[in-house]
């Protein structure tokens, strides 16, 4: 059977503490240049710790700004699904594979397949986190065949695809 890849980007909706964390970094730096600079008015042999003060503020800010700009990246082969993130469109780091063809089952966030379901799974939320789009539980096993829930926001041909893979274990309602 020949197989395709089918690929899906998602965007992640920026959280509130991001935007927290941003503004507290950004303040922090404000704060420290102010402090400086009526630190070196008073002592400008201080001026070179100062400097580095600064510099550490910077890469402080740049590490904070670029580890809340996500996008999550399914790719889909040949029953297995491999999950990677993408940090401020410029680093990639995968995260897991998981493999549908031990799966339970799929079905939307909030459908009635899931029936309330309560498990001891351990549970990955790789969703965009956007309450207007439709994210979908899967239920199935990781590469170490442990059992997990799987949160995640496909599109329409990742989710087609996967209709016809398992076509009685996917549920669209």
């Amino acid at each position: 059977m020949f197989e395709t890849v089918v690929e899906c980007l998602v965007k992640r909706k920026t959280p509130l503490k991001a935007y927290v964390g941003r503004c507290a970094v950004i303040s922090f730096d404000l704060l420290l240049l102010v402090m400086i600079y009526i630190l070196a008015a008073k002592v400008p042999v201080l001026m070179f710790v100062a400097i580095f003060i600064i510099a550490i503020g910077i890469i402080l800010t740049y590490m904070v700004f670029t580890r809340t700009d996500l996008e999550y990246e399914y790719s889909f082969y040949d029953g297995e699904m491999r999950i990677d993130k993408i940090m401020h469109k410029s680093a990639r780091k995968k995260l897991h594979t998981f493999n549908f063809g031990k799966m339970d089952f799929m079905a939307p966030e909030g459908s009635h397949h899931l029936g309330g379901m309560v498990s001891d799974r351990k549970k990955y939320d790789y969703s965009a986190g956007d309450e207007e789009q439709v994210s979908y539980i899967a239920a199935l096993y990781d590469e170490n065949n442990t059992a997990v829930e799987l949160k995640f926001t496909p599109n329409e041909e990742l989710l087609d695809k996967l209709n016809k893979t398992y076509p009685r274990k996917v549920y669209m309602d």
